[in-house]
């Protein structure tokens, strides 16, 4: 373990949580922008070489990355968003941050700016839940709540930053049925997005792991009895694990099976609509349709590589 008295970048990893095809599939092809959508979570306070690192370990396989999610779960991965968002904006990528905390002062300026000058980024507020104790169940104890994260988009939103409303991780049990008296989960929190003015929305099916499972477990009262043993049913865990009378055994993460989980999309698929909101339809998860083009062909005409400009960077001679 390292001590708390290294810097703060010694105690951090720069890791990319997941690697996508971005969208290709759009009727105006030349706009389309095919390649890689890279995730990046745990960025140093300087976080030029981290980026060249990532971007270069594709782009030297011939692969463009013309869009890179920010991943925001602390104060920290705020602090270096602004830094970042310069150097990817001004090399021609789409950035989206993705945040389950209120943004600060300094990173919502940044943000106005790149979307007035250059018109490529958007912002992604996960929502879990409507409940506060069931939001940080499912995103963490640093999570904010869904209504303080709402209110801020209100904010963005008058800013001309785009903000979409990400809905995960979601589950069976805890989204799709309610106690007596209770709407479920999923048709609360589009009611809140709805609230807040928000008109897109991404869901995304969730995988269940050990401390997830420990805080749903603790706030059982939160959800319905036949809801907490639904979910637990879903994941193949022990009632009287749900129940709080024995310990989850293995290390997790739980999955569902792929029909069970596709079934589940579906079903919230069809709140979406009910309630009136958006879901993508360009077939990836970049929000190619919220993006302010600078030219007929912004992806060719933007896009720098980092292996022209950047590969020799974080060298001293």
């Amino acid at each position: 373990m390292l001590s708390p008295d290294l810097p703060t970048d010694a105690r951090r990893t720069t890791r990319v949580m997941f690697v996508e095809k971005t969208c290709a599939s759009r009727s105006d092809a030349k706009n389309a922008k095919e390649g890689l959508h890279l995730a990046i979570g745990g960025l140093p306070e300087r976080p030029e070489a981290a980026l060249t690192e990532a971007l270069a370990a594709r782009e030297q396989r011939g692969v463009r990355v013309p869009v890179v999610t920010l991943l925001v779960r602390d104060r920290h991965d705020a602090e270096v968003i602004p830094a970042a968002l310069a150097w990817l904006s001004s090399r021609g990528r789409q950035v989206i941050v993705r945040t389950r905390m209120v943004l600060p002062k300094p990173v919502v300026l940044a943000l106005a700016e790149v979307r007035r000058e250059q018109g490529n980024v958007v912002v992604e507020l996960e929502l879990a839940h409507h409940k506060p104790v069931l939001q940080r169940a499912l995103l963490g104890p640093r999570a904010d709540t869904a209504a303080a994260l709402l209110l801020q988009a209100q904010h963005l939103e008058t800013l001309g930053i785009p903000v979409v409303a990400r809905l995960a991780p979601l589950l069976p049990g805890v989204h799709d049925q309610a106690g007596p008296g209770h709407k479920p989960g999923i048709e609360t929190l589009l009611r809140n997005v709805e609230a807040a003015a928000l008109r897109r929305v991404v869901l995304e099916i969730g995988e269940l792991d050990v401390s997830q499972l420990v805080a749903l477990v603790r706030a059982q009262r939160e959800l319905s009895g036949a809801g907490l043993l639904e979910l637990g049913k879903a994941f193949g865990i022990d009632a009287m694990v749900m129940l709080g009378a024995s310990q989850p055994e293995g290390e997790g993460p739980y999955r569902l099976k792929p029909r069970r989980a596709v079934a589940l999309l579906a079903s919230l698929e069809a709140w979406v609509r009910a309630v009136g909101l958006e879901l993508p339809a360009c077939g990836c998860r970049a929000h190619c349709a919220l993006i302010t083009p600078r030219s007929a062909n912004a992806y060719e005409a933007g896009y720098e590589s980092v292996l022209g400009r950047d590969l020799f960077a974080g060298l001293t001679y």
